[in-house]
């Protein structure tokens, strides 16, 4: 499997994945926590993959979950 970006960029030291969750603005507010939880999980899911760890290479993998509520963002953390 190639890796695209570290055989154009051979200098790059950081990878990332970003998970991003939206809760509607009426939600409970324990709506956020369970989404936090499931980003958390989706993101190692996605770290744990060949497809990523080929990508990833020997750069250092950085595991980011954001979580909005309406317009907020009420999480915002790597993991």
């Amino acid at each position: 499997m190639k890796r695209v970006n570290l055989d154009i960029y051979p200098d790059m030291m950081y990878s990332y994945i970003v998970e991003l969750k939206y809760a509607k603005y009426k939600d409970p507010e324990n709506r956020v926590e369970e989404l936090r939880r499931e980003a958390i999980e989706q993101a190692n899911r996605y770290a744990d993959t060949d497809t990523v760890k080929c990508a990833v290479g020997n750069t250092r993998l950085h595991k980011v979950v954001v979580v909005y509520k309406g317009m907020e963002m009420r999480v915002c953390e790597e993991v």
